[in-house]
């Protein structure tokens, strides 16, 4: 479908002036675990700095990212709507799904749920954050299990080792009742650095039915979060820097009816320290960092009536309380012509739904207890070396032991505490290997070529195994057989940077062997095997091991800064992500996403960023038959700055207030993303 005339005026720009100068190398830690130039890099890499974070006009982290076409959650909502379960990343359209493929990191400690996998991006600091990268694909498999599709790593004070003290706050207000602020603050004394980031949130929100599917029953799907962060830093005379960081986390969101509800607790306690010494007999840069994590989720399911006027809880998950520990550790040796990084890390995660089910007139009759634990640990190497001159060329090998055990799911009979079914799963375990190769030839002093292949692998989650779920009529059935996925992947491209303009060109291809799925085996009413009951005008699934998809795609990137007041950037995705079995499309997977965006000085207290994002249309469901709309939305920010470290803006999302369908079920309900979304705000900083 081609992009409409409003977002492709910019596009021949971007191909016709390229100039040949030589840019500024950034440094990239996400792809190889050490900070290594972007240029020597054989795998794609997107880099966001501060500024582009702060110029965004979305309100949330993962709406920012959306800057990189790559870059999706598991259906077209956003954090600030979407159930959390349901916000699992996707890079490269590799077979989408709620736990996501994808590992998300703030200064090297997982940001994914410790028992789903998905992503609860409030809890990261925005304000502070001084850096994003984003490795499309599994070419950075140094990092284990949860990078099968990539990694994202969010930068925040404990990355860049405070210097000076400062408080930065932030207020901002808009439509749908919404209302927050957030706190950054920096004392440096000495040696020591402490900073305090604290968020709070609250938002009416907006109703994610679409008019025609709306009825009495349907409510705005409102949000109070809260967040608190805090650090110590202490740094040596030797240079060693360590850093102690506490979070405490809260959100309360609501479903789109009065009983829908979910919300999340955390408590978290993470240590990094970094430093140089010697090492084997040579100096090595080395890392160290170790957390803790306790959480409590609860999530309510409800089936509403065909006329939308009354609805009835049919599933209510009123704890799934889950813990979660790691620690890692890595060491690099690195001169002009080589680098080597050594590293291991492990994770236990251990975690349970508590659910009351099977409603019976006025309360629920069934409790069922499903988890067990997990714990995966891994040693890797990474070296890359000068060939020769202008040739570059990478190895890295990883190997993981995982295993899992405790499985066990128990019902019983709330009526009288009989036990109906007690189920003790056998413990599994496994060793995983995952190579990559890569290589990098620097043709003229703007032009590279790069390429690489890879394998990596993920174990399902533990709500994956064992936490099954209900929207509306359609019901999920958890697995406990699901097998780890597995990957092979190979990518080559080529680029073209200069002082003022850039040209990225990359093709890859991917076979995913035994992707989890939710896969449909039946529709109501009456029992479907597998499954169980499924009312009438429902789906009953059950996640599966599909036996391979295949995604193959080309990306587009392209820079061009034709005046200092003005950049120009264009990001061009085309994925084909299927089922191989069937051929048919992966759920959620658009076979086009461009993003186009421009950063313009207006005078020089004023900037205005404006970016546009255009998808294709998709498929819901895994059966191909119910259709989700191509679209394109428009996004703005105008902000005028007032003073030494002052700033007020204006961020309008979804300007032209364009209906984005992210889910159409059986019955033929719909549900919208962000409508338009307005807001106002001010910074302050000194």
């Amino acid at each position: 479908m081609p992009v409409r005339p409003r977002l492709s005026l910019c596009l021949l720009p971007f191909l016709t002036h390229l100039l040949a100068a030589q840019v500024l190398d950034p440094l990239v830690v996400t792809a190889t675990r050490a900070p290594r130039p972007l240029s020597e890099l054989p795998v794609a890499v997107d880099v966001f700095t501060s500024a582009d974070l702060a110029a965004s006009p979305a309100l949330s982290i993962d709406d920012a990212l959306k800057s990189s076409a790559a870059f999706s959650l598991f259906r077209r909502q956003g954090s600030l709507a979407a159930n959390p379960t349901t916000q699992g990343v996707s890079l490269r359209n590799l077979g989408p799904n709620g736990a996501g493929r994808t590992l998300v990191l703030v200064d090297g400690v997982p940001l994914n749920d410790p028992f789903g996998g998905w992503v609860a991006w409030t809890k990261a600091p925005r304000l502070s954050l001084t850096a994003a990268e984003i490795v499309r694909g599994g070419g950075s498999s140094t990092w284990g299990s949860a990078a099968l599709g990539g990694t994202v790593q969010l930068f925040g004070p404990a990355s860049a080792g405070p210097d000076a003290s400062m408080t930065r706050i932030q207020f901002e207000a808009g439509e749908y009742g919404t209302v927050g602020g957030e706190l950054a603050h920096t004392t440096v004394n000495g040696a020591n650095a402490f900073t305090l980031n604290a968020r709070a949130l609250h938002s009416d929100g907006y109703r994610r039915a679409a008019p025609a599917s709306s009825g009495p029953v349907d409510r705005s799907t409102d949000l109070d979060l809260g967040v608190v962060q805090l650090g110590w830093t202490h740094t040596t005379e030797q240079g060693t820097r360590g850093t102690v960081t506490a979070r405490l986390f809260r959100e309360e969101r609501g479903n789109g009816t009065p009983l829908q509800r979910n919300r999340t607790e955390e408590a978290l306690v993470s240590a990094h320290v970094t430093g140089r010494r010697d090492l084997l007999g040579r100096p090595a840069d080395w890392t160290a960092t170790a957390y803790a994590q306790t959480q409590e989720f609860s999530n309510r399911f409800t089936s509403v009536a065909d006329d939308r006027a009354s609805e009835i809880a049919v599933l209510d998950q009123y704890a799934v309380p889950a813990d979660a520990a790691g620690a890692a550790t890595t060491a690099t040796w690195s001169d002009r012509d080589q680098s080597t990084t050594v590293g291991a890390d492990a994770r236990w995660v251990s975690g349970e739904t508590r659910e009351n089910y099977f409603r019976s007139g006025d309360d629920f009759i069934r409790n069922r207890r499903a988890g067990g634990e997990q714990t995966i640990a891994g040693v890797f190497v990474h070296h890359d070396r000068v060939l020769a001159t202008d040739w570059r060329g990478s190895l890295a090998a990883r190997v993981d032991a995982w295993q899992l055990g405790d499985g066990h799911r128990i019902e019983t009979d709330r009526t009288n505490g009989a036990i109906v079914r007690s189920d003790t799963l056998p413990d599994r375990d496994g060793v995983e290997f995952s190579p990559r190769a890569g290589l990098v030839w620097q043709a003229t002093s703007a032009w590279r070529f790069h390429g690489a292949v890879y394998s990596a692998f993920r174990v399902p989650t533990l709500n994956e195994l064992y936490r099954p779920f209900r929207i509306g009529s359609d019901i999920t059935e958890a697995n406990p057989e699901l097998a780890p996925e597995s990957l092979r992947g190979i990518e080559v491209g080529t680029t073209w940077a200069t002082t003022t303009s850039s040209l990225r060109l990359n093709l890859f291809a991917n076979e995913l062997e035994d992707a989890v799925s939710n896969v449909t085996l039946g529709t109501g009413p009456g029992v479907v095997p597998g499954v169980g009951f499924v009312p009438a005008g429902g789906l009953g699934r059950r996640r599966e091991n599909l036996e391979q998809v295949d995604v193959r795609g080309v990306e587009i990137t392209g820079t061009w800064r034709p005046d200092p007041a003005l950049s120009l950037r264009f990001d061009y995705l085309f994925s084909d992500a299927r089922n191989a079995a069937t051929d048919r499309w992966l759920p959620q997977v658009p076979e086009h996403t461009v993003v186009m965006g421009a950063g313009w000085v207006l005078a020089p207290d004023w900037t205005l960023n404006v970016q546009g994002r255009y998808l294709s249309a998709a498929f819901e469901d895994d059966e191909n038959s119910l259709v989700l709309n191509a679209v394109t939305t428009i996004d703005l920010r105008i902000a005028k700055r007032l003073g030494e470290g002052r700033e007020v803006f204006l961020a309008v999302e979804n300007v032209f207030d364009e209906d984005v369908i992210t889910r159409r079920d059986s019955s033929g309900r719909i549900e919208l993303g962000t409508p338009r979304f307005s807001r106002v705000g001010l910074t302050w900083q000194w």
